[in-house]
């Protein structure tokens, strides 16, 4: 919706701007940029694509396992673990943007961290497909390193870590509930 309204209206680029995740701003809150203007970005920029097929490729990840995830956790817990994934792989990818790669200047933008946690749920759960699409993250984000591409794998794994780490928690505190239940 967001991106059909931003293509249509020409102002794709200036939504890009206004609320996608700049690293350098979590780092140093300015009067340019306050700490609720960092927060609102890094939820903002998960809903903001460049094109269809950045987009595409997003709903094609969800396809892929996205179902099986929603099984494995459930509604609630599922859309818990995407918003807190999305927020986690953008973080991951400002920490390395910021520390390794020294370019905390670029802006982070679409559900890259989140589906990815989307594929951490289904590893978690047990589906070893998704650990397959892990490592092909991981090196493509060295080579993009070392190249111009212009995606943010390291969100991708950021956000896959955080989905497998959440679900396990969440795993960890059904069976630990129902071990009292039992007793």
């Amino acid at each position: 919706m967001i991106l059909a309204f931003g293509l249509v209206s020409g102002t794709q680029e200036e939504f890009i701007r206004r609320f996608g995740f700049i690293p350098d701003q979590l780092l140093s809150v300015s009067s340019s940029s306050s700490p609720s203007d960092v927060l609102t970005r890094l939820f903002s920029s998960m809903f903001i694509h460049t094109s269809i097929v950045h987009l595409a490729f997003n709903i094609l990840a969800l396809v892929y396992l996205g179902g099986y995830a929603e099984r494995a956790v459930g509604i609630a817990r599922y859309i818990l673990i995407y918003i807190i994934a999305g927020i986690a792989g953008a973080l991951f990818y400002g920490a390395i943007s910021t520390f390794i790669l020294s370019n905390s200047h670029t802006v982070l933008i679409g559900a890259s961290g989140a589906i990815s946690g989307i594929l951490g749920i289904a590893a978690a759960a047990g589906n070893t497909r998704a650990y397959y699409w892990l490592i092909i993250q991981i090196v493509f984000a060295i080579v993009g390193s070392f190249t111009a591409i212009q995606i943010a794998f390291t969100a991708h794994i950021g956000g896959f870590i955080a989905g497998v780490l959440l679900t396990k928690v969440l795993i960890m505190a059904e069976q630990n509930k129902r071990i009292k239940y039992l007793r």
